[in-house]
């Protein structure tokens, strides 16, 4: 038994010893002066996402007597403030057994990732292939083979269901449904809802540089990423001026193991795609926040593609918080913060009027919390923290020789 208690003593004393020795990594930026009182939507630059690591639940933020401002975080797929436009259906032919294909007509050329379909309740799992074309005869591929997951709606007669794909502007997009192994779907509608306040648009990562090589013995193209801090990444765009290409390609990162008390690292493929001179050659990622990782093409014996550039894109996430006009605010990222709960959400919906925008200044990173406190108390500096980790480091050297000669007394009996 007593063995047992000053065991309890010693583990207690290993995590108060740790407590001590930790900080938490902090970031804090300003935002511009509000000129005027009300709503705010601010968006989250790449530097302030890449310091939270995407964990929105570390942010806070404070006005100039440091207390506390409720927001909102909604992000470019928030339905709540968009409202849904349908985009003309030219055509719908099936052929029994085999395919069903739907065109439709961008007619204002608009900039396309997505579409939302309105399809009558049904339980199917479909493949698809998405074209592209700008006289609705010659048609080049956008997606190849994505599978479409439907379950039906408990509630309604009807279900949405939104498909992504790269960036296109094409005038017209031809939908072909494949019937072969599953039965025909009923598409109601197609559209795309237009968010009323946020940016869909996606904002490309300067972040990383970039490294090509030509592995000759293995045929293949190499291109290393690399960036200081790892970024949440939505979307890769290739352009290529090379004419004629069809090359297989993949995304590598590097990940660690850990077997038999030894960490190893091996090769992760995330993501294989095919680069094409009849298509955009931009492919949506997913779960892609890496400080590095590589492209390979496959080149087999033709030679290397000349690429011009290689573009990396996020797409935005916002925060909406109702502000004073004149008053400073600062925005903190704390990893000691949990999630915050507001009553601000309750208040926030498609029928709010106006929303001003509002962007950050001087984002920095601060070593810890006493680092923005002016005068410290004794208990606060470096001084005191130095005496109680030594004090501790005695205590811990004495019981555990106490526990060393309690267990050779017990040996002994």
């Amino acid at each position: 038994m007593m063995k047992l208690q000053k065991m309890k003593k010693y583990n207690f004393l290993i995590v108060f010893f740790i407590g001590l020795t930790c900080f938490s990594q902090n970031y804090k930026g300003a935002l511009h002066t509000v000129t005027k009182e009300g709503l705010h939507k601010i968006m989250l630059t790449p530097e302030v996402r890449a310091a939270s690591k995407n964990n929105f639940n570390l942010l806070r933020i404070k006005d100039s007597a440091n207390t506390e401002v409720p927001y909102v975080l909604k992000d470019y797929s928030d339905r709540l403030f968009s409202v849904f436009t349908p985009i003309d259906i030219l055509s719908s032919k099936r052929i029994k057994d085999s395919v069903t294909a739907i065109v439709l007509e961008n007619k204002k050329r608009k900039k396309l990732t997505n579409l939302v379909l309105q399809i009558a309740n049904t339980n199917i799992s479909k493949r698809y292939h998405l074209f592209g074309s700008n006289d609705a005869k010659t048609w080049f591929g956008i997606t190849s083979n994505t599978v479409l997951n439907l379950s039906n709606s408990a509630n309604s007669s009807s279900l949405e269901r939104r498909i992504n794909f790269p960036t296109t502007t094409y005038q017209f997009l031809k939908i072909a449904f494949n019937d072969t192994n599953s039965l025909p779907i009923n598409v109601l509608g197609i559209g795309v809802y237009t968010n009323k306040f946020f940016s869909e648009e996606p904002i490309e990562l300067t972040y990383y540089s970039q490294k090509v090589t030509q592995l000759k013995e293995r045929k293949v193209t190499q291109i290393k990423f690399t960036s200081k801090n790892s970024h949440k990444i939505n979307s890769i765009s290739f352009s290529i001026k090379t004419a004629f290409f069809l090359r297989k390609a993949k995304l590598i990162v590097q990940k660690e193991r850990k077997v038999k008390k030894r960490v190893s690292t091996y090769e992760q493929v995330i993501s294989h795609f095919q680069l094409s001179s009849k298509k955009e050659n931009t492919f949506i990622l997913n779960n892609l926040n890496e400080k590095e990782f590589v492209i390979e093409i496959e080149n087999q014996d033709n030679p290397a593609l000349e690429i011009t550039k290689v573009a990396l894109f996020q797409k935005p996430v916002y925060l909406i918080s109702n502000l004073k006009k004149g008053e400073n605010y600062t925005v903190i990222i704390d990893t000691t913060y949990s999630k915050p709960i507001y009553d601000l959400g309750n208040f926030i919906s498609e029928n709010t009027a106006a929303i001003e925008e509002l962007t950050f200044k001087n984002f920095v990173k601060i070593k810890s919390k006493t680092t923005i406190i002016k005068e410290k108390a004794f208990w606060q500096t470096s001084i005191f923290m130095w005496a109680c980790i030594i004090f501790v480091s005695i205590l811990i050297v004495y019981f555990a020789l106490d526990l060393l000669k309690d267990v050779k007394h017990q040996e002994k009996k």
